[in-house]
């Protein structure tokens, strides 16, 4: 194939208010999904098919985003290409190419989507059908959170309809958010405005025959609500290769550890505690003494006291837990925040970066 030095643009720049509270402190693209970054799900997809250079276009905290990715990754270049204003889906992609010299075919992509997907066929598919941009489009129950689309037996798409009614949906195939673009579309795309790839972009190539399909099987995930964020860790945990290697884990012999439980990089589980199942826990988390801890995912830095119990939850980064501690199911603590010993959090409680409890919390509470 003809694919040398290809680059990669990805949209970075959303203001993630469906991850609230925990993004107010922390940029979507650092959640972690089975205690890697988002961001490097996307890179490792991109480096699998010798992805050269990435730029990422970025707007809410940029700068916390690009102090934890750097410059490198894997022998790939990042560059970051900031939004001063609030662009779209297009938009990004245009401002990308100037910032990047996007002038030979190359790949888009949502940074917030997790996605098993053969990229060198999507690519060969692509070649072939001489398409202006080829969408990755991925089978769901209900199509009516997506673009949706009707294709015919080459593949091109004819319709699409963003977000349909039930009734209106012309199937059940969506846009996966993965695309493969010619540089001549840049020229569609306006400058300095907000400007939609699905609403704006795609029904002119759908007209002209110059927008193409690739339906893929593999997994998909699209991360844009608290939800969406639970089902990707726990889905992704249910393939066992998948599973992190932890290096430096420190697991009392004592412990019970149920699975499935993924540990991260320097985790410790100390004696009589009870893990599991359906726990992730990232870097250097501490369960202490006789903790329980089911049905949660938490990130790096976070610590649990002595006989204190976490069930169905979302602990955020450096969290810390004190001891003889409750929280309810459906709570989401995020990051930074203080729970004094003996505290009780009730189920569905929502609890704001950086503070510190020391009473107890009502049930879907909101401590702001």
């Amino acid at each position: 194939m003809r694919w040398t030095n290809l680059k990669a643009a990805v949209l970075a720049g959303g203001y993630a208010t469906r991850l609230r509270p925990i993004s107010y402190a922390l940029p979507k693209l650092l959640f972690p999904v089975l205690g890697k970054p988002m961001i490097y799900w996307t890179f490792d997809l991109l480096d699998s098919i010798g992805i050269t250079e990435v730029v990422l276009g970025v707007n809410y905290m940029a700068e916390t985003l690009r102090a934890k990715v750097g410059s490198t990754y894997r022998g790939m270049t990042i560059k970051y290409s900031l939004e001063s204003q609030e662009l779209g889906t297009a938009g990004p992609i245009k401002l990308a190419s100037t910032n990047a010299e996007l002038n030979e075919t190359f790949i888009a992509m949502n940074g917030d989507v997790i996605a098993q997907i053969d990229l060198r066929d999507m690519l060969r598919q692509h070649l072939q059908s001489k398409a202006l941009i080829t969408d990755a489009l991925h089978l769901v129950r209900d199509p009516t959170r997506f673009g949706v689309v009707r294709m015919d037996a080459e593949k091109r798409i004819q319709r699409f309809v963003e977000k349909p009614k039930p009734r209106e949906a012309p199937s059940r195939l969506v846009n996966a958010g993965i695309y493969i673009i010619e540089p001549d579309v840049l020229r569609r795309i306006p400058e300095n405005r907000k400007v939609s790839l699905e609403r704006e972009i795609f029904p002119d190539l759908a007209k002209e025959g110059r927008l193409s399909g690739f339906e893929f099987s593999g997994y998909w995930f699209d991360i844009g609500s608290l939800a969406d964020f639970r089902k990707a860790n726990f889905s992704l945990q249910e393939y066992s290769k998948l599973e992190p290697q932890a290096r430096d884990v420190r697991i009392a012999a004592d412990a019970v550890i149920r699975k499935p439980v993924s540990l991260g990089d320097g985790s410790s589980v100390n004696s009589k505690a009870r893990v599991g199942p359906e726990v992730i826990l990232g870097n250097s988390v501490l369960i202490g003494k006789s903790a329980k801890v089911a049905e949660s995912i938490l990130f790096d830095g976070a610590t649990v006291g002595e006989y204190s119990e976490i069930a169905g939850a979302i602990i955020s980064t450096g969290v810390k837990v004190g001891n003889r501690v409750k929280i309810g199911r459906g709570c989401v603590v995020a990051p930074h925040v203080r729970i004094a010993d003996r505290t009780r959090i009730g189920a569905g409680a929502i609890i704001h970066p950086y503070k510190e409890i020391s009473e107890n919390v009502r049930a879907k509470e909101h401590v702001m």
